[in-house]
């Protein structure tokens, strides 16, 4: 009785070590079976904690090529969010005081992030799940957005920017004006206008012809550019005329700014000596933005009028 039991005793222990080499055989392949499918993705993916990255899939590597194993890449950093760009409309490191894991989590739409690695950018979007509750865990996986991205700031530069000269147009114009002039009204500081020209740019074009003409447009819009503050905001609204909004300046700073560009324009005499002539208006709180920019046509004629060449207030 006592071999029998013996016996059955060894077989079922057998028996067992058998079931959890299978069992664990089982588990190693559908381990190698899951790594295998995240490794092919296209997209980065991370395993991470909130201070630290536990493991990466091979295009991870295709990024942040430096590296060729996980151990090297943490020897010098912590985490992917390292490489995070703190930049508006974009996850960051600790955001908005949360980890940017949890915010993600929170906020899963917002889920844009700009990386800079070995002085190239790149987009992505990213989807964060929690994997595991007891070590908190975190799957994070990057879809790369990038050429979607530089298309759009692409089309986003034509759309603002005047083909000729490189500086804002007609349209970038009345976008900032309505929020500049918003703001101006929120928040109580004086904003300024001024609308100028180039005297007798007809002239110029039927006496030297048209390429000049551009030449002239590119020399001088580089010269006024150069000449201006932060915040200034230059824009060719026509042919040869252009404006300057100046956020933050009474008409007598605005004034003093026209007055400036008007002695470095008429001093310059590069490609063909020109002039400009000025009109200068403050924005008044409340007052109708197409009010605002026929006070400023109509000093700029009375500049006209008045010989060219100068700057008028009104």
């Amino acid at each position: 009785m006592h071999k029998w039991f013996s016996i059955t005793l060894i077989v079922v222990m057998i028996s067992a070590v058998i079931l959890s080499n299978l069992v664990h055989n089982r588990s190693q392949k559908q381990k190698m079976y899951y790594k295998n499918i995240i490794d092919s993705s296209s997209n980065i993916v991370v395993v991470v904690d909130k201070n630290s990255i536990i493991d990466v899939n091979k295009t991870f590597f295709k990024y942040f090529n430096k590296y060729n194993t996980l151990e090297k890449f943490k020897k010098e950093h912590k985490s992917i969010s390292d490489f995070f760009v703190e930049k508006e409309g974009y996850i960051y490191k600790n955001i908005d005081g949360l980890n940017w894991l949890e915010y993600l989590i929170k906020n899963p739409k917002n889920n844009q992030v700009k990386i800079v690695y070995d002085e190239k950018e790149y987009y992505f979007t990213i989807g964060v799940s929690l994997i595991s509750v007891e070590d908190k865990h975190y799957s994070a996986i990057f879809s790369d957005i990038t050429k979607e991205k530089l298309y759009q700031k692409e089309l986003e530069y034509t759309t603002i920017t005047d083909p000729l000269t490189k500086i804002r147009n007609r349209y970038y114009y009345n976008e900032q004006i309505k929020k500049e002039s918003a703001n101006s009204n929120r928040y109580f500081y004086p904003l300024s206008l001024v609308i100028f020209d180039i005297d007798y740019f007809k002239k110029i074009n039927d006496e030297f012809g048209h390429d000049v003409g551009d030449s002239v447009l590119v020399e001088y819009t580089k010269l006024i550019s150069s000449h201006l503050r932060n915040g200034d905001i230059f824009c060719r609204i026509g042919g040869e005329e252009f404006t300057l909004i100046l956020p933050h300046t009474e008409k007598s700073g605005a004034y003093k700014i026209a007055g400036k560009l008007r002695v470095l324009i008429e001093k310059h005499k590069k490609i063909v000596p020109i002039t400009m002539s000025f009109g200068v208006v403050e924005y008044i709180k409340g007052e109708g933005l197409e009010v605002t920019f026929k006070r400023a046509d109509q000093a700029l004629y009375e500049a006209k009028n008045g010989g060219r060449n100068r700057v008028v207030v009104r």
